[in-house]
């Protein structure tokens, strides 16, 4: 029974945008050393980073995955929500 406990948890974890971004276009990037997914749907996005980080690196972290969202996308971003591991936004003055 608690390998199907597991299995579901893992299962969980899959590479895989919110509901609100269910059918947005996907990026992966690699930026600083750490491994992110990128989902762009009109002018709103999500980024999600994979990893274990520190308490230490958490603000750097969040700093590179904006970047990561300002590379991608060439817009700059509003974020409504987050933290290291997922930030939700809008995308304003893009080029």
């Amino acid at each position: 029974m608690r390998w199907i406990l597991i299995i579901f948890l893992l299962g969980a974890c899959a590479n895989s945008p919110s509901p609100r971004m269910m059918g947005a276009q996907s990026v992966s990037i690699r930026l600083d050393g750490r491994d992110f997914t990128l989902w762009r749907k009109g002018n709103y996005f999500e980024i999600v980073r994979y990893g274990w980080v520190g308490r230490d690196d958490r603000l750097r972290v969040e700093e590179t995955m904006l970047a990561a969202v300002e590379q991608v996308t060439g817009c700059k971003v509003h974020v409504k929500r987050g933290d290291s591991g997922a930030i939700n936004g809008q995308l304003i003055g893009c080029k």
